[in-house]
């Protein structure tokens, strides 16, 4: 397992963008730090230097003329926002066709963009599930909330069933109403399971990004000859030649990202495809604040 497991390219190249979900919600803070300015905006809440990636039309040129330094202004929803990330760590995430594994691959997805949240101002937690187990890292501001969600992510290895409904219905009991929720999976369960999921979520005042992390060889099926496989979060196992089924398999699992892609567009949720041979910060910059 990587130890340094922040994609510091990713860091780097997405540093002063802002990651926001598309519906609006309400941030933890709204409203503790109203502005006393007269002639300002009720929905404008704060200052903030300025990064860059922040709207020039949120410049305050007068306070620049007062302190030479630019800052923009901060709007009721734009503050703080509280998230919860939950990975999949079941034996399905084990699976790598070519050097890291999946798990390995959303372990450094999930880290990178932890910091990035945590550098915004925004609470972070963190959860991993397989079988009936949630252990859980509840949202907390400030930087230092890193140490702890680094050491987590790096006791993860992948065994297990995914029991992504369970996870779901615990991870809520513990998380405020307005979060944020990044599921980081293979999504490789019945597609009917992840709509309920997904449906408790939005019904409970939450907001979802799913990331569907996969190799390579299961979207192309790119194997030679006569191959046994093994169910990775069971004890079944086919001989197949794959020859014979590549073309149905490669229509079948395009089918099913597609119908993956419809369940979250229908539900109000976000979808990003996250094959593990695409650098972090091309998958991470889908998510930024256009």
């Amino acid at each position: 397992m990587p130890k340094d497991i922040i994609d510091i390219k990713a860091a780097l190249r997405l540093k002063g963008f802002s990651f926001r979900i598309s519906s609006r919600v309400k941030g933890i803070k709204a409203g503790i730090h109203k502005s006393q300015h007269k002639g300002i905006s009720p929905d404008f809440l704060e200052y903030k230097e300025y990064s860059y990636g922040d709207e020039l039309k949120h410049i305050d040129w007068r306070l620049y003329g007062r302190h030479d330094r630019l800052y923009v202004k901060k709007f009721e929803d734009e503050v703080n926002l509280s998230w919860c990330m939950l990975i999949d760590r079941s034996g399905s995430m084990g699976y790598a066709s070519n050097g890291n594994n999946k798990l390995d691959y959303a372990i450094r997805l999930s880290a990178t963009l932890a910091y990035l949240l945590l550098k915004q101002g925004d609470a972070v937690g963190i959860g991993d599930f397989s079988d009936n187990d949630l252990k859980m890292i509840t949202p907390k501001t400030g930087i230092a909330n890193l140490t702890p969600i680094v050491e987590k992510l790096n006791s993860f290895n992948a065994y297990g069933n995914t029991e992504l409904k369970e996870a779901i219905l615990r991870a809520i009991e513990k998380t405020k109403k307005g979060s944020a929720f990044v599921i980081v999976s293979d999504f490789l369960i019945d597609l009917d399971k992840i709509e309920e999921s997904i449906k408790l979520l939005r019904a409970s005042g939450r907001e979802v990004i799913a990331f569907q992390v996969m190799d390579t060889n299961e979207i192309e099926f790119n194997f030679d000859g006569s191959i046994e496989f093994i169910d990775m979060e069971g004890e079944n196992k086919i001989l197949v030649d794959s020859g014979d089924i590549r073309d149905a398999y490669r229509k079948r699992m395009k089918e099913f990202i597609e119908r993956l892609k419809f369940v979250c567009l229908q539900h109000k949720s976000r979808y990003v495809f996250s094959p593990t041979i695409l650098p972090i910060e091309d998958v991470l910059i889908q998510i930024v604040e256009k």
